[in-house]
C-alpha cells in the first residue's frame, strides 16, 4: 500500500511540476520582447531546479534541528524570485515550494508529517510568494533606489515572519487540538515541552528571518547587475 501511495505521489508530483511550467510559459508570452521570455523561462527553470535540489539533499533546504522538527530554506529562493519577477513568479515558486514541502513530508515523522496532505503543505507557501511578490513591487515603486536594498531586507524579515505565521495558521485549522496541545497545556511536564517546542521554532523564524534580510538584497543586486532585461530596463529609465 505504501509503495502505491509513492507511485502516485511521484506522477502527481510530476504532473504538478509540467503544469507549473506550461503556466510560467503562459506568463512569459505576455512580455514583449523575445529575450525577456527566454529569460523569463530560464530563470523560471533555475528557481525550480534550486527548490527540487533543496529539498531532495537531505539538510539542504529541510534542516532537520530534532528528529521531529525542521526548519526551512526554501523561502529564500521563492523571496529572490518575487523580487525579480513581481507577484506572478512568488505565487508559482510559493506553490513549486508548497508541492515539495508536501512531497519532503510523505517521508517524515512528527511534527513534519503535518504536512504530508496538499492542502495543509501548498496553500501557505502560494499564499507567501504571493505576498511577497507585491510587498517588492510596492518597495520598488516608492522607494529611493539608494536604499531599496535597506528596505528589502527590512521586507524580507517581515514575510519570513509571515511565512511562519501562514503555516502555523494553516496547521491550526487542519489540526487544531494538536497545535494548541504542542504551545499550551495545564500538564506540568507538557508545558515544559510546549515551552521547548516554542522556543526552537521562535529561534528557528529568528535564523530564517536574519538570513533572508542578509543575503536576498545581496543577491538581488547582483542578479539586476547581471540580467540583461534589467540593465536594459536601467538604461531606459536613464533616458
Amino acid at each position: 500500500m505504501s509503495d502505491y501511495i509513492s507511485i502516485l505521489s511521484v506522477i502527481l508530483f510530476a504532473v504538478l511540476l509540467v503544469a507549473t511550467f506550461l503556466l510560467s510559459s503562459a506568463m512569459n508570452r505576455k512580455e514583449k520582447d523575445v529575450h525577456e521570455i527566454i529569460e523569463g523561462m530560464t530563470l523560471d527553470a533555475i528557481f525550480i531546479a534550486i527548490i527540487l535540489l533543496m529539498t531532495f539533499v537531505p539538510n539542504l533546504g529541510f534542516i532537520a534541528v530534532t528528529p521531529f522538527v525542521s526548519f526551512t530554506l526554501m523561502h529564500l529562493p521563492v523571496l529572490l524570485g518575487a523580487a525579480l519577477g513581481g507577484w506572478k513568479k512568488g505565487l508559482m515558486l510559493g506553490f513549486v515550494f508548497g508541492l515539495a514541502s508536501y512531497m519532503q513530508a510523505l517521508s517524515s515523522a512528527g511534527f513534519n508529517a503535518l504536512f504530508a496532505y496538499p492542502w495543509v503543505a501548498i496553500p501557505p507557501r502560494m499564499l507567501f510568494g504571493l505576498a511577497a511578490g507585491l510587498v517588492f513591487s510596492l518597495i520598488g515603486k516608492i522607494s529611493q533606489r539608494k536604499a531599496i536594498g535597506l528596505y528589502y531586507g527590512v521586507a524580507c524579515a517581515g514575510l519570513t515572519m509571515l511565512h511562519t505565521g501562514l503555516v502555523f495558521l494553516d496547521l491550526f485549522v487542519f489540526y487544531p487540538d494538536t497545535i494548541i496541545g504542542l504551545f499550551s497545556s495545564t500538564s506540568p511536564v507538557a508545558t515544559g515541552t510546549a515551552l521547548t517546542f516554542t522556543i526552537i521554532i521562535l529561534l528557528g523564524m529568528a535564523g530564517e528571518m536574519a538570513l533572508a534580510a542578509v543575503l536576498i538584497p545581496t543577491l538581488y543586486s547582483v542578479a539586476n547587475a547581471v540580467l540583461p532585461s534589467a540593465r536594459r530596463k536601467k538604461k531606459a529609465r536613464s533616458h
